[in-house]
């Protein structure tokens, strides 16, 4: 089958994307999933998503070492060894970037996305007799954020909710419907992200990010628990907190936590560490992103081989 990405058509996206299922490159356009598979029928999967900047997977070591994780903790028996998969991914990586330069400038940082279902299965929730999970991946272009967004800084609402996801015991799963819902609830009140609440009053995390708060010069981030998704980025701003010398602490954090804190930022694979200088339509610290986010934002692109905001370099 032809490995050409898709093309612009009606009613279609016009960026660029490439796909592969079961390792073979497929056209975006005939990639299919059967009506059948547990991962469409039940969200029962888990996935990674992952930059792929000046011609590297940004630790993907970590992410598929996370992935088999997940899988473990949703009981998915992979069919494939983790050398196997990460060779598989490297040289998905590989075609694509060859063809790039077909498509858009070879120094356009991609976002890669790894899934694996269940698989097919008999109809009905009891996994019984599903053993044959599939695996794809999904490469296009990074929709970077805006200069402004790192520069000014974003808003944020809280977001109260019980997750039936949380069962799976922080794997990254491909149930998001409650994400989704808190993502929508957040555009409509003009905010980029949603920060979770659980039934207790504390914030775990955002829809799609980690969360940190500053108090007094001190990193604080919530604890990760069965309930946390171990965030790769999060990670490593953590190392990169270390080497500055700059104090952090894991402890459970309240709205009101976060609303009084100095500086507050989320942090993903593909946004780094984002500021945030509104909760709830209540002004954080000053107002604008702070020093210690820039100084850490710097110290997490220089380690990490990674574009450092402008905003983190004044």
């Amino acid at each position: 089958m032809s490995g050409a990405s898709e093309r612009a058509r009606p009613g279609a996206a016009t960026r660029p994307r490439w796909v592969a299922v079961e390792g073979e490159r497929v056209e975006p356009g005939r990639a299919v999933v059967s009506i059948f598979d547990r991962g469409l029928l039940y969200g029962d999967g888990v996935f990674e998503t992952m930059r792929v900047d000046r011609g590297r997977v940004h630790r993907l070591d970590e992410h598929l070492c996370r992935l088999a994780w997940s899988c473990e903790r949703v009981g998915i028996i992979p069919t494939w060894t983790s050398a196997a998969l990460q060779a598989e991914v490297e040289r998905f990586v590989d075609t694509v970037l060859h063809e790039v330069d077909q498509e858009i400038s070879t120094s356009t940082p991609l976002a890669l996305r790894v899934f694996v279902t269940r698989g097919e299965g008999p109809l009905g929730l009891d996994p019984e007799g599903a053993d044959a999970p599939l695996r794809f991946a999904i490469a296009e272009p990074l929709r970077a954020l805006p200069p402004a967004a790192y520069a000014e800084g974003v808003a944020v609402v809280t977001w109260a909710t019980h997750r039936a996801s949380d069962a799976a015991r922080g794997a990254k799963v491909t149930s998001y419907l409650e994400s989704i819902l808190a993502l929508r609830h957040a555009r409509s009140r003009g905010a980029h992200e949603a920060l979770v609440v659980d039934g207790a009053g504390w914030v775990l995390e955002g829809a799609t990010s980690s969360l940190f708060a500053v108090r007094d010069g001190v990193l604080e981030t919530p604890p990760l628990d069965d309930r946390i998704l171990p965030g790769i980025t999060r990670r490593a701003v953590l190392e990169a907190a270390r080497e500055l010398g700059t104090p952090f602490v894991e402890r459970r954090l309240a709205p009101d936590d976060l609303a009084s804190a100095d500086e507050l930022f989320v942090t993903s694979s593909l946004r780094g560490p984002l500021p945030v200088v509104d909760i709830d339509g209540h002004r954080v610290g000053a107002g604008r992103p702070g020093p210690r986010w820039a100084a850490l934002a710097r110290a997490y692109g220089e380690r990490e081989g990674l574009p450092v905001p402008d905003a983190a370099l004044v």
